[in-house]
């Protein structure tokens, strides 16, 4: 490979941050480990929350207690990231309830437990994937008080803007394109994470609706449909 073509490769490179609380020589080895898979790594400590977000990918390692703890000022900080960044976190000591306090407080994937340097790089391309996911040619949808920017991850109701993560980003698209239809658990759960390989449950498609809630004007924009799962508010 030439010094020109390694140019290129890194260019395309997804590029990810590792960031922990104290950076240790197991994190530096990581680093080293995902650099083989085509990633483009750089090391920092929790320091980096005093900064916006820059890049497209951010690595979180802690341990359990910590992870649930600071999962709501990470999240808040990289909704000041333009675009928002995708938020990864690698909770050593972790199981199944960790991984849901992280993905219910908006991170986009959650490893829990020792796993590959392998799997990870797959996760963060998984996410990187969908932080990029461009839109058609119009990059914005539109329905009722809804306006979508798929671009910026940005929902726009009455000229506010409202920053999403890809997850809320993923459900409220496909409730755009349902155009007030009803859409199952199930089909927005594949929308938000289908091509993750995530162990996710549908009650985690509730907590995005949830948080959703919380940051729209009026939570009755996005209604229940019992028995079947969520719809937009018709258009008036």
């Amino acid at each position: 490979m030439t010094d020109l073509d390694r140019s290129r490769a890194e260019l395309l490179a997804p590029r990810v941050v590792i960031a922990a609380a104290v950076v240790t020589p197991a994190i530096h080895a990581l680093a080293l480990e995902l650099g083989r898979y085509a990633l483009v790594v750089d090391v920092a400590s929790a320091d980096i929350l005093r900064e916006p977000p820059v890049l497209a990918t951010y690595l979180f390692t802690f341990d359990a207690a910590i992870g649930t703890a600071l999962a709501p000022r990470i999240v808040t900080w990289a909704e000041a990231g333009d675009p928002r960044p995708g938020l990864i976190g690698v909770v050593d000591d972790g199981g199944g309830a960790e991984r849901e306090a992280l993905l219910v407080a908006g991170f986009d994937d959650v490893v829990a437990g020792p796993v590959s340097a392998r799997e990870i790089s797959a996760r963060v391309r998984a996410v990187h994937r969908r932080v990029h996911r461009r839109g058609p040619a119009s990059s914005r949808l539109r329905y009722g008080a809804f306006t979508l920017d798929l671009d910026t991850h940005a929902l726009w109701i009455d000229d506010a803007a409202i920053v999403l993560t890809s997850a809320e980003l993923a459900v409220v698209r496909e409730l755009i394109k349902a155009r007030g239809r009803p859409r199952s658990r199930a089909a927005l759960l594949d929308a938000a994470w289908g091509d993750a390989d995530l162990e996710v449950s549908e009650r985690a498609v509730d907590n995005v609706i949830l948080r959703l809630r919380r940051k729209l004007p009026s939570p009755d924009l996005i209604e229940t449909v019992r028995s079947v799962g969520f719809r937009l508010a018709p258009e008036s």
